[in-house]
């Protein structure tokens, strides 16, 4: 059906990294709005164990945009969720 690799194998470990990069926005996002300077060494290699690589001149900002990326692969494409199940009743109907 999907030809696109996924990021994960169940709907648990799914759960889980979003989780992680959630945690890992709200701590980038409360050092961007405190207007921090630095980036702890702690945030820092959550970050990195999430396979996103931090340079020493990158700004809360684009290290925002990152995590958001990483985030996407596990993100549920409700589109296709949507037709998947239209495909589903269809054959229902003709079958049924």
């Amino acid at each position: 059906m999907d030809a696109s690799p996924r990021a994960y194998g169940n709907e648990a470990e799914r759960r889980y990294h979003l989780r992680r990069l959630d945690d890992l926005l709200e701590a980038l996002e409360r050092l961007n709005l405190a207007e921090a300077k630095t980036l702890p060494v702690a945030v820092k290699e959550r970050i990195e164990k999430e396979g996103i690589t931090v340079d020493d001149d990158t700004n809360f900002s684009k290290l925002i945009e990152l995590v958001w990326a990483q985030q996407e692969k596990y993100l549920i494409d409700l589109k296709a969720v949507g037709r998947l199940n239209l495909a589903g009743k269809r054959r229902r109907r003709i079958s049924g």
